[in-house]
């Protein structure tokens, strides 16, 4: 609801994108020490405290709001320390994954991917529900939940602690993530990949909330297209195993690419909310499938040691482009038509799917010529996709 309440606050498509950016900037500052820190701390004790500055962060929004006198200031501030602490949250917890599900298990990374779209599944509704009623009301609502997300986590009774041989300066670790992630192609092609989908998926989101915004849409509608996505999105999760049972992987990702274009070319046409709801569901129902074929790969390929920073490196890199995402769908949404808005938005999915076929073709034929020496993505879909085919 923070792009809504900005645009509010401030009447400017611009300064609702411009909050939202600055949110991805905290983010995008953090992350090096963050990713660091993840693999020295407890990061147990990582993730409570970076909920717990998240909490202090809506509680300021909800403080200002409920006294009326929340200014762009304020949003931004709360905006950049919110994506601060979650940077911290997300750089612990991708480390705590390996420990507490199995590396290869697609199946478990399925699982827990379709829980997180179920968690988000009534946040969005439930936010334009609450904003209609107060507009502090959702703010509170996230004050609470990341408090009940603290309490959570220090249930955990898995020791999550990094294993470290020995103690270095902060600027080797970091170096040592960089190098372990440029010498794997496959991290590098999901690297670039990642900060592709990462910058358009948030350009779309901002594109949507302030198109149906400036049209008048109710707020608990402009939730329901949110919500309707994150439907898609745990579909596409809890299907993902039965699909790799019976599709190869490397199908799945150039269909899924090129399907996403499809998709967004169609969105340019709609004009009701159903319409922009329903092709945002059938675009994340893609998504899940193409990220647990990664994701189970990379968490394969990286040592408990260096996960928090490897995970760091790769979503910095998305990050940088995804930062302006929000903005730049502000300024287009201010200057031209919804219609023209989504197909530049299309030309940019089709760059990327272009890019992904010819990366799966170069990579698998690299991977032939070293006799397996760099991991291939097509390959190594396959062969993760059945855990007990591969151990076979």
């Amino acid at each position: 609801m923070l792009p809504l309440v900005t645009l509010a606050v401030t009447g400017s498509p611009a300064a609702a994108g411009l909050v939202g950016a600055l949110a991805l900037a905290g983010r995008l500052v953090a992350a090096p020490v963050a990713g660091v820190l993840a693999d020295r701390l407890p990061r147990k004790r990582m993730m409570i405290s970076s909920l717990l500055v998240a909490a202090g962060a809506m509680t300021a929004i909800f403080v200002g709001l409920l006294a009326d006198v929340a200014t762009l200031g304020l949003l931004a501030a709360a905006a950049f320390v919110e994506g601060i602490a979650q940077s911290g949250y997300e750089a612990a917890g991708s480390g705590a994954i390996r420990r507490l599900l199995p590396a290869d298990d697609q199946k478990a990374l399925s699982r827990l991917e379709a829980r997180n779209h179920a968690a988000r599944l009534t946040g969005p509704l439930l936010g334009g529900v609450l904003y209609q009623l107060a507009r502090w009301l959702p703010f509170l609502a996230d004050v609470l939940s990341y408090l009940l997300a603290a309490a959570l986590v220090a249930t955990i009774r898995t020791d999550l602690t990094p294993e470290r041989a020995e103690r270095t300066s902060f600027r080797t670790d970091l170096k040592v993530g960089l190098r372990f992630v440029w010498r794997q192609p496959f991290l590098r092609f999901v690297t670039i990949w990642a900060a592709g989908i990462n910058f358009t998926f948030g350009a779309l989101v901002y594109y949507a909330i302030l198109t149906a915004g400036r049209q008048g849409v109710p707020a608990a509608s402009i939730g329901l297209i949110l919500t309707i996505a994150s439907v898609g999105g745990l579909s596409g999760a809890l299907a993902a195993p039965m699909i790799f049972s019976r599709v190869r992987p490397t199908t799945v990702i150039v269909f899924a690419s090129w399907a996403m274009v499809g998709l967004v070319v169609a969105m340019s046409q709609a004009r009701q909310t159903w319409s922009y709801g329903l092709l945002f569901g059938l675009v994340f129902l893609l998504s899940p499938l193409l990220g647990v074929i990664f994701q189970s790969r990379v968490i394969a390929l990286t040592p408990d040691e260096l996960q928090g920073r490897v995970a760091t490196v790769m979503g910095t890199v998305g990050e940088v482009l995804q930062t302006p995402a929000p903005l730049l769908a502000g300024v287009l949404v201010a200057w031209y038509s919804p219609g023209t808005v989504a197909l530049v938005f299309a030309a940019v999915l089709a760059l990327l799917a272009t890019y992904t076929t010819a990366s799966l073709r170069q990579l698998r034929a690299g991977a032939g010529a070293t006799a397996g020496t760099d991991p291939d993505p097509a390959a190594t879909a396959e062969a993760t996709a059945d855990p007990e085919e591969a151990r076979r």
